[in-house]
């Protein structure tokens, strides 16, 4: 055997060694490869499903936005509708046809509070009042109507100014009022 034959020999078996060498590489990288795909696909899954979940977690937090929204807008048309309700009232109480007895009922209901102190009522009722109470009138007051009686002391007095009645009326009423209107399910 001669020297090129050894060469030879030696240059086949490092060419084999390179071959197998750059297969397992390359099988190595295939593996590699397939590992990382594999990881990222998990990681892919994991990142969907974290952003489906934060989707779905936006879409709730607006859509209950949007409901109190409404709810609020809802709840302030009412407030609006009873505001005007309760002003057309007092508006009403203003001009009641039978105010005049009623301030006699009141007087009446009340003598022996207003005998030893004051009364006070509205410009337009002033008269009547007056008139019905002489020495005990106190003068005038603003309000729509009513009489106002301060005790002789000065230290307490009864408020039944048709406001003030209205008012405990329409807070101790307003519930049932609004279920009448507007009846929750």
């Amino acid at each position: 055997m001669g020297l090129d034959s050894v060469v030879e020999d030696v240059l086949g078996r490092g060419r084999s060694e390179v071959e197998e060498i750059r297969r397992a590489a390359l099988a190595e990288r295939d593996r590699t490869l397939q590992n990382a795909q594999a990881e990222g696909a998990k990681l892919l899954e994991v990142r969907e499903k974290e952003a489906q979940q934060a989707a779905e977690r936006l879409r709730v937090q607006a859509l209950a936005r949007a409901e109190l929204e409404g709810k609020k807008v809802v709840l302030s048309a009412e407030k609006e509708l009873l505001d005007e309700v309760y002003a057309k009232v007092l508006g009403k109480l203003a001009v009641l046809e039978d105010g005049a007895a009623i301030l006699q009922s009141l007087l009446k209901a009340h003598a022996a509070d207003w005998r030893t102190g004051k009364v006070y009522c509205n410009e337009k009722d002033a008269n009547a009042v007056r008139s019905a109470v002489g020495t005990s009138f106190g003068g005038t007051i603003d309000c729509v109507g009513g009489i106002v009686i301060e005790s002789g002391d000065g230290t307490h007095r009864i408020d039944l100014r048709y406001e003030t009645l209205l008012a405990d009326v329409w807070r101790d009423s307003i519930r049932e009022v609004a279920e009448v209107l507007w009846p929750r399910r």
